[in-house]
This record gives C-alpha cells, structure tokens and sequence, in this order.
C-alpha cells in the first residue's frame, strides 16, 4: 500500500508502536475535535456528498470497534476470514440515535481502550498471524496500522468540515 493521498500515512510503513502511540491519542483528540460545536454544526454537511463532523465521528467508532473486537480473534484463529462490509451502506442504514456525539465520543473511547490492551504482551511472530476481510489477505499488524490510519485520516476530515461548517456560521 502507498502513503495515503489525504493524509500521507503509509500503514505498511507504520511500525506497531507507532501505531499504537497514534491510537493512545486519539480519545482526546477526537474529543477536542468537536469541542464547542453546535448540535446543527455537528450535523451539517457542507456539501450533499461531503459527509459531516458527526458522521466522520461515528464512522470512526464504528471502524475502531470493528478493528478492536476483530484483533483478539485474529490473534486466536490465524487464518480467519471477515466479510466485506461496505461502508457507504452501512452510512445509509445507520439509525438516528446512533448520531450522537457523546455515543460516538465513548466509543472511540472504548474502542482504542479494546484494541490497547488486546495489543499488550502480544509477540512479533503473532502480529504476522494472517486473516482475510472478503479477498485482500492481511495480517495482525494491519488491525492497529489500519486503525491508526483510520483515525488520522478522519481527524483531518473533521478538521476541514469544521472550518467549512464555522465558516459558515460568520
């Protein structure tokens, strides 16, 4: 995989510390993220098919939570494979009161704490145990190199609605 044309970060290149380290941050930088925003600026989308700060805030829990509950089962059944799961769907099917910032907040909370502590202890030779999601083959590393990216990635993306949303606002 090459650097990330958004964000520059390259998950191959990405070290399990790195990652890691990326991951202890992430509950209050998301936090700080939307701090101050209105519930209408949280919700806004700049455009039709830009998402808004609230949906990159759920998207995020959602994708660490999968990551985090998929990890110990990647550790414990080399070999396991994941159905693809198309997020764009899963956007549209998403109930209301799944749109929360506090929910979404807590989650990414619990989610980074899930992964942290199912990464302590863990060897190298274990970290290159193999998986699947559909037919893309990869291996215990990608889960925190991937959340790690997921998590930069979407901060930037909050980032730049905020600034469309507040500007917005003046």
């Amino acid at each position: 995989m090459a650097a990330c044309g958004v964000c520059g970060i390259d998950e191959d290149q990405l070290s399990v510390r790195d990652a890691l380290d990326a991951l202890r941050t992430f509950p209050g930088r998301f936090r700080r993220s939307v701090d101050g925003l209105t519930d209408a600026q949280l919700r806004m989308r700049p455009t039709p098919d830009v998402w808004s700060v609230l949906e990159y805030l759920v998207h995020t829990r959602e994708v660490l939570d999968l990551i985090g509950m998929g990890l110990p089962l990647v550790l414990e059944q080399p070999g396991i494979a994941f159905p693809v799961i198309d997020v764009d769907e899963s956007a549209a099917t998403r109930p209301d009161w799944v749109m929360d910032r506090d929910l979404a907040l807590s989650g990414i909370d619990h989610a980074v704490a899930m992964l942290l502590a199912t990464a302590d202890g863990v060897t190298d030779e274990a970290w290159t145990r193999p998986f699947t999601i559909g037919t893309e083959a990869h291996d215990a590393k990608w889960n925190v190199s991937h959340a790690a990216h997921e998590g930069a990635h979407h901060l930037r993306d909050i980032e730049r609605v905020r600034a469309l949303v507040t500007r917005s606002d003046d």
